[in-house]
């Protein structure tokens, strides 16, 4: 259900819009363009429908000149009792997006308001979009990596996103949370309609409300314009609110309203619109246990949970290390002519290393690499130092240089890498298990991994 806005020095037209769209849009009329001025500053509209000749004073072409510098976005209908060629063209030039006459035929009106919620649609996407680009990180467009348990999260994703179930994403952070959204976002029949991430965190909750729910002006100090909040930006695609677990309990209440009744009421406005959006959630936080402390609604966690995907941490998908630092020295390449390639001592290196900022951290440490790198080849010595790793990160660099130096071992790179990481690895376990006197738990936690994937690597690795 969008908002519209007639504009209209006679009461007929008026009466006759709201007879053939006010049962699928809110539609206000107003008579002047003083009025129409103060309801855009007070109310984020979908489409305005402005008569051209309004009486002495200001004329239609003048409202969407005003209305322009007032940085409103919605489109604008022309309409009047007598059309020609050269007010039409001179009113498309001033801004407007279409021009009827007043005595169309209905259907004609019908379409030329759905070709502007269309038209206001795309455009609030492409500024999105364009913002997103300008600060764009992250791994792009497409998933890398063939382990086991990422290809079932991926797996899991391309299953579910058909459907329109609310979906929750589980994992640290920097494992991909929200690169597995859009994917979903793109492989479900939504995928033409936008796509709008927000970060539940960034913000106190008076302002998260706002942002979601939108807000009439004046709803509360400082909101000097209305907004149409993240739901409704969000209409006939899909809102991925990362963070989930952040959201104070009075805004849980009200989203969990929204959930169940598709429907948003702007912050300090009185009437309801309806949404038409996909829920995709993420939150690093064990959401199970807030529900057990009383830190979050359970109704609201099985709402957003219809099916949950949990990310592996980079830790636990160490064979994926060399695409993805491949992956990141490609982007580069157009910034400079090096690094183009990544050494095995530094490659075991990084394969060795724990991740506790998980593809984040690699991306950035790769990055940096590459900017100190002075020659084609990315090797150890460019690498900073990468904190705590241990001893078993420090001799993967060097196992894997002692090979070089003897020239006798001709295995592929990906090979002699995997060989490298699966002696740290049964280093690093078999040192755990040993300080921790065979407790697995404790063993696990030491390595920073769950005890069921200590278990499968001490199976894969053949450590009793």
């Amino acid at each position: 259900m969008a908002r519209l806005l007639v504009v209209d020095d006679q009461e007929l037209f008026p009466s006759v819009v709201q007879t053939l769209l006010g049962g699928e849009h809110i539609v206000d009329v107003v008579h002047t363009v003083d009025a129409a001025l103060q309801r855009l500053d007070a109310v984020a509209y979908d489409v305005v429908l402005t008569d051209l000749q309004l009486g002495p004073g200001p004329d239609g072409i003048e409202l969407i000149r005003l209305a322009r510098a007032r940085d409103v976005d919605a489109p604008f209908l022309v309409l009047t009792g007598h059309a020609t060629v050269e007010t039409a063209v001179f009113a498309m030039k001033e801004g407007a997006l279409d021009y009827l006459r007043k005595t169309a035929d209905p259907n004609e009106l019908k379409a030329a308001v759905a070709r502007a919620l269309q038209t206001g649609r795309i455009a609030r996407e492409v500024k999105r979009l364009r913002g997103e680009v300008a600060q764009a990180r992250g791994l792009g467009d497409r998933p890398v990596g063939q382990s086991a348990r990422w290809l079932e999260a991926l797996a899991l994703a391309e299953r579910v996103a058909p459907s329109e179930a609310n979906v929750l994403i589980l994992g640290e952070s920097g494992t991909g949370k929200e690169l597995t959204a859009r994917l979903i976002h793109r492989s479900s029949p939504r995928r033409d309609g936008p796509f709008v991430a927000f970060d539940c965190s960034a913000l106190a909750p008076s302002l998260l409300e706002s942002e979601l729910f939108g807000h009439e002006k004046g709803a509360f100090t400082g909101a000097q314009r209305a907004r149409r909040g993240l739901f409704r930006e969000a209409q006939g695609g899909t809102l991925f609110l990362d963070e989930i677990g952040d959201i104070a309990p009075e805004v849980q209440n009200k989203l969990l309203r929204v959930l169940q009744e598709r429907v948003v009421k702007p912050v300090g406005g009185d009437a309801f619109v309806s949404i038409d959006a996909r829920i995709i959630a993420a939150t690093n936080k064990d959401l199970r246990r807030l529900v057990r402390d009383g830190r979050f609604r359970e109704d609201l966690y099985y709402r957003l949970a219809v099916v949950p995907i949990e990310l592996p941490p980079l830790r636990e998908r160490r064979e994926d290390i060399p695409a993805l630092v491949e992956l990141f020295l490609a982007r580069r390449r157009g910034a400079g002519p090096r690094p183009r390639r990544v050494a095995p001592d530094a490659l075991a290196v990084l394969a060795a290393y724990a991740w506790p900022g998980n593809i984040r951290e690699l991306e950035n440490v790769v990055e940096r690499a590459a900017i100190l790198s002075d020659g084609v080849e990315l090797r150890r010595k460019d690498l900073p130092a990468l904190g705590a790793a241990g001893s078993a990160t420090a001799s993967a660099g060097r196992d894997l240089s002692e090979e070089d130096e003897a020239g006798g071992d001709d295995r592929p790179l990906k090979e002699r890498v995997a060989a490298v990481v699966a002696r740290v690895e049964r280093r690093a376990i078999t040192e755990a298990m040993a300080a921790e006197a065979g407790n697995a738990t404790r063993a696990a936690k030491r390595l920073g991994i769950s005890r069921a994937s200590l278990y499968a690597k001490m199976k894969e690795l053949g450590i009793e």
